[in-house]
């Protein structure tokens, strides 16, 4: 369950917990949904807990490596007919919403700059091509939205930026909110999946022992060099602590990264203390988070890192484990001031290094003296993460959506911007073309044809 499959629960259960009747669609990459009780029918009925007790809505599966994807999001649109369209998620979902949507009020979430994304794709990939693919995207998005939603205040001011330079920000619209702040949620997840501890998930760590937890994928914004030297820094001072990992490579975006950190620490004299799980069932994190003491997350300097946001800090904070982490972000400047939230400088191991060591000495001092095995994090001149957590409910996040919803209207459209608005509409309708072609009859009988024929020339 990475961050796409959470933004767009922090939006479904808002949505349901007001009340509304929601058909929804999941864009499915590669595997993703495949497996048994994991590929349902088109528009079955689905459960979602929530605060206020289970709620039904109408589900549909959409396979974005089939042919044809964003006809199959217009034809659920026309059966459902619905007042208003929403996207939620990265990258995709923008697509999808602004090629499916009618003549319907759309609400576009951006959680992340794209274009910031895409430079990174881009410094890992040695290509330029996610920088046109990402940009493609963006304005589609930006030429048919009508409301928008980021993940931070620095990235409302860029995007609102691209709104300008898509003929967006006209005499029209002065006054009026095109952008809502809408930062991640961290209520209620494990309500969705009721915890297992299967016995042989996590072995090798006796209590004693000090377990830092990276949780979630090894993407293009993880420095793998800072992270690295300073857990095997760590591991050279103290013969007692671990690194665990789940996740891992993400297919398809970022699979660099992983390899990278995989192929350090096994190179290491410290490979048995680090325990590579992969990707574990949402069910199973419950036990994972209860073996470890702290989460680290380490940034490279870039402008994704300061636009966007970082939803497994919350997650770890939660869970009441200490954090560590890059101060890069509008939601890390914010939990700097929470007890237990340790802020990291860029590019600098030593930093922490030395606080996993002097962590990890502390826990053990603990058990020595009081029996109890956490290490020592009250700092009087921080506050408790219980008052700082209300900020990141769903219902607080959404609020902005949820008003949106109650009335939703159509923006008055921009000025036509040749370079970027005309280029990509006829991208956009040649593409529709061409998947129109795919789905027909007479292309479906050519591929059988063709199988046929390839058999014969075998």
């Amino acid at each position: 369950m990475g961050f796409p499959a959470l933004r767009a629960r922090q939006f479904l259960v808002a949505l349901l917990e007001a009340g509304h009747q929601v058909a929804f669609a999941s864009l499915l990459n590669g595997n993703a949904g495949r497996g048994e009780g994991r590929n349902p029918p088109r528009g079955h009925q689905q459960t979602q807990p929530t605060a206020v007790g289970p709620l039904t809505f109408e589900s549909h599966a959409v396979r974005l490596d089939q042919p044809g994807a964003f006809l199959t999001l217009r034809d659920l649109r026309h059966e459902f007919q619905p007042d208003c369209v929403i996207s939620a998620g990265p990258f995709a979902p923008m697509a999808g919403g602004a090629r499916a949507v009618g003549e319907e009020p759309l609400w576009v979430d951006v959680p992340g700059d794209p274009m910031a994304e895409a430079q990174l794709r881009a410094h890992r990939g040695r290509t330029h091509e996610p920088i046109h693919r990402y940009r493609q995207v963006l304005s589609l998005a930006l030429t048919r939205g009508d409301h928008f939603s980021v993940v931070s205040g620095p990235q409302r001011a860029a995007l609102v930026g691209a709104l300008g330079l898509a003929g967006r920000l006209t005499a029209t619209v002065i006054g009026q909110e095109l952008v809502e702040v809408m930062p991640p949620t961290v209520e209620g997840l494990y309500r969705d999946c009721p915890p297992e501890s299967p016995g042989d998930l996590l072995t090798g760590i006796a209590p004693r022992d000090f377990a830092v937890l990276f949780c979630g994928g090894y993407n293009t914004w993880l420095d793998v060099d800072t992270l690295s030297t300073a857990v095997l820094k760590a591991m050279d001072a103290d013969e007692r602590i671990h690194l665990v990992s789940t996740g891992g490579a993400l297919a398809g975006h970022e699979e660099g990264s992983f390899k990278r950190f995989k192929k350090l620490a096994a190179r290491s004299r410290h490979a048995k203390r680090f325990h590579f799980l992969g990707w574990v069932p949402a069910r199973h994190l419950d036990a994972v988070y209860g073996a470890c003491d702290m989460v680290v997350n380490v940034d490279v300097p870039c402008y994704e890192a300061e636009f966007g946001s970082r939803t497994r800090l919350l997650d770890a904070m939660e869970r009441g484990l200490l954090v560590a982490a890059t101060d890069t972000c509008e939601l890390t400047h914010d939990l700097s001031g929470v007890e237990g939230f340790f802020p990291q400088e860029l590019g600098n191991p030593d930093q922490l290094a030395s606080l996993v060591v002097r962590l990890a000495g502390e826990k053990r001092r603990r058990m020595d003296t009081e029996g109890r095995p956490t290490p020592l994090s009250n700092d009087p001149l921080k506050v408790p993460w219980s008052d700082v957590r209300g900020r990141y409910s769903i219902a607080t996040t959404c609020r902005a959506m949820l008003d949106w919803v109650e009335n939703p209207q159509r923006s008055h459209q921009g000025v036509e911007v040749d370079f970027v608005e005309d280029q990509w509409s006829e991208i956009s309708r040649l593409q529709e073309r061409l998947e129109e072609v795919w789905t027909s009859p007479t292309w479906k009988y050519l591929g059988r044809v063709h199988k046929v024929f390839r058999q014969f020339k075998d």
